[in-house]
């Protein structure tokens, strides 16, 4: 009797709990880890050899089937950093956010579409992620369309997010997001809100996309203008090759009346078996007409796939800023970011190892 009873109670213990049935957890993520000359080109700082973590990352995420082509969905992303390179979470002031410094979210998905609250990347900065060869590497198109008030700009993971997203028509879907209490905006008014919107068309060889993007700086300061962005993208596959192209439209930058910019940029692949060459262009314009504040962006590159998982990049990247500019070629998701000052040239190589999981 003794021994049935010690063999009941094991099996209540262990009993899978009611929801396991149900739902799911799946484990993913990336180490992205490069070893970098970059050159920042300042007295303060010259060239200097270092390891950065890039947007290394873990994601824990899960959905529960509710009956009725009805999803719970949810995610929880971390950026992690090896040796205190890695990135922090820009948006919330560049200060850690603990175990949600990514997209972390909980909604619902159907026939409908998918309904998210939390954080999550705006509409409009996923445009430039799908143009971007360099994306998370020294000569991210973001170390130039990125312009906006400090800590925030127009390539976010907006807090306090409600997000709609629309089922894919033959190719065609389209995203809205709506984002509250803007941290990184102004520290003493959490009224700063803004929203952003993107439809996308991806059919075969063929990617368009058009966004806008506002940012409600007047909630906070009467004197300051809402800093808005158009952004549009495209890109092409012909054979092994592959072109994208990017422009965007920044107008009342960081609240100032008709501080505007605009920006554009060209990228090219190349497919050779497990090689993929690649390069981009990119070129950011004088800030409000005003002579010598804009710069040029170069960047070439090579990735050799190891296996699916696995593959080896190596980059070269040049910022040729103006005069009265101040542009890197390091920011981005690369984590470690030098800078530069007015007029500087930063130039850096990078080698690094990608495996995802």
């Amino acid at each position: 009797m003794q021994k049935k009873l010690i063999a009941l109670a094991l099996a209540s213990a262990f009993a899978a709990p009611a929801f396991a049935a149900t739902s799911n957890v799946d484990i993913s993520g990336q180490m992205n880890l490069s070893v970098d000359y970059l050159d920042s080109d300042n007295a303060a700082n010259g060239g200097n050899v270092g390891v950065s973590s890039n947007a290394s990352n873990i994601i824990f995420k899960g959905s529960e089937d509710l009956g009725g082509g009805l999803n719970a969905i949810w995610q929880i992303q971390t950026y992690f950093s090896a040796g205190g390179t890695g990135n922090s979470d820009t948006f919330n002031g560049s200060a850690q956010d603990g175990v949600g410094s990514g997209n972390t979210f909980v909604g619902l998905n159907g026939g409908f579409g998918t309904v998210i609250v939390g954080k999550n990347e705006s509409p409009v900065k996923m445009l430039s992620r799908k143009t971007d060869f360099f994306g998370n590497q020294i000569g991210d198109s973001r170390n130039l369309t990125s312009v906006g008030t400090a800590g925030l700009g127009f390539d976010t993971r907006p807090n306090n997010q409600v997000a709609y997203t629309t089922p894919s028509m033959s190719g065609l879907s389209g995203t809205v997001a709506y984002f509250s209490a803007m941290s990184g905006v102004d520290a003493t008014d959490a009224a700063v809100d803004g929203w952003a919107a993107a439809g996308n068309y991806e059919n075969g060889p063929l990617m368009l996309g058009l966004g806008y993007e506002k940012h409600n700086l007047s909630n906070a300061n009467a004197l300051l203008n809402d800093e808005k962005v158009w952004r549009l993208a495209a890109g092409y596959a012909i054979g092994n090759f592959k072109f994208t192209g990017l422009y965007q439209k920044a107008n009342d930058i960081a609240g100032v009346n008709s501080a505007d910019r605009k920006v554009w940029g060209l990228g090219a692949g190349y497919n050779m078996g497990n090689i993929l060459l690649k390069a981009q262009y990119y070129d950011a314009g004088d800030l409000n007409s005003v002579s010598n504040t804009g710069a040029q962006m170069y960047a070439v590159g090579v990735d050799y796939s190891l296996s699916k998982r696995t593959k080896l990049q190596f980059a070269y990247a040049a910022t040729d800023n103006d005069s009265g500019a101040a542009f890197s070629a390091f920011g981005g998701g690369h984590g470690d970011n030098p800078g530069t000052s007015a007029g500087g040239n930063p130039t850096g190589f990078s080698m690094g190892v990608v495996h995802s999981f």
